[in-house]
């Protein structure tokens, strides 16, 4: 894995002009950890600088999924609102490091009340079930109001602590629509919750036994995983990557799975925008 270990410009997190735009999707969906009783929900979308030139053709489209307690608008804005993902985006576009794209960020809650009280146990059930919105909503939605290359090679879907357990279930059970991954700072519960820090080894080898039951053994794949030294995280997910690495995950080009690690990097967006703004270009 080559070292990134590139600090995003301090101009980057300046608004850029002529840069690109947000727009809110609402959409009708079920809460699927539940009575499926209907549920509204909402996601924001980026549209990169000349979207509106029809001529241009279609976009690569990432998922970005906020971390407990968060919502919708987290990622793009960070935590306190101080930041801007978007900004950086803009740069990286307007500066040939990254080609267009679209981002959507959702969230796995169901009203603002979850988000504020964030119950650990709930979110947590929230996020394992949270593929059935992304699979059966979310992704006809955006493919079918924006200009998208539908198919799994150009899709990709990342998150933040929760939103990287998340992004963990949406391995498991989307590959078939996803082939590119950027869990960032959080492990996979598939055995329990912080389980791949517990049981690295059995995290690995369920997990591979979900994907070959659920019909995807023989799907490609790229999994960009980042962390923190400093994250509390980070024991978490380091042990569970070594257990993958280990278990042949990243066996060949089809099958990969890249690590790294920022020094004195802790739980927070300002660190994992560096890390975006390091691994996204070579995400697709």
């Amino acid at each position: 894995m080559k070292d990134y270990q590139c600090r995003v410009p301090e101009e980057y997190y300046e608004e850029m002009t002529g840069g690109g735009r947000l727009e809110e999707v609402t959409y009708d969906s079920v809460i699927y950890c539940g009575d499926k009783s209907p549920a509204k929900k909402r996601a924001l979308v980026y549209l990169p600088a000349g979207y509106d030139d029809m001529s241009v053709g279609s976009y690569k489209v990432l998922y970005l999924m906020h971390g407990g307690g968060g919502n919708e608008e987290e990622f793009i804005y960070g935590q306190d609102r101080s930041l801007s993902l978007m900004h950086i985006i803009d740069h990286m576009i307007a500066g040939g490091e990254l080609e267009p794209l679209i981002i959507v960020t959702p969230s796995f809650y169901y009203s603002a009340e979850q988000s504020t009280t964030h119950d650990i146990t709930e979110a947590g059930m929230l996020t394992k079930f949270y593929h059935n919105e992304f699979r059966n909503e979310l992704v006809p939605l955006i493919d079918s109001k924006y200009r998208t290359i539908p198919d799994r090679d150009h899709r990709a879907f990342g998150g933040f602590s929760m939103g990287s357990e998340t992004t963990w279930e949406t391995m498991l059970n989307c590959l078939d629509l996803v082939k590119n991954f950027m869990p960032l700072s959080g492990d996979c519960w598939i055995v329990e919750q912080k389980g791949g820090g517990t049981y690295p080894e059995k995290t690995s080898r369920m997990m591979k036994e979900y994907i070959a039951d659920k019909g995807f053994a023989g799907l490609s794949y790229n999994v960009f995983a980042f962390t923190g030294d400093q994250d509390i995280a980070f024991p978490a997910l380091d042990a569970q990557i070594k257990a993958m690495s280990a278990d042949g995950w990243n066996s060949d080009a089809d099958h990969s799975l890249r690590y790294g690690t920022w020094a004195e990097g802790t739980h927070c967006y300002q660190y994992i925008y560096e890390y975006i703004y390091n691994i996204l270009p070579d995400v697709f």
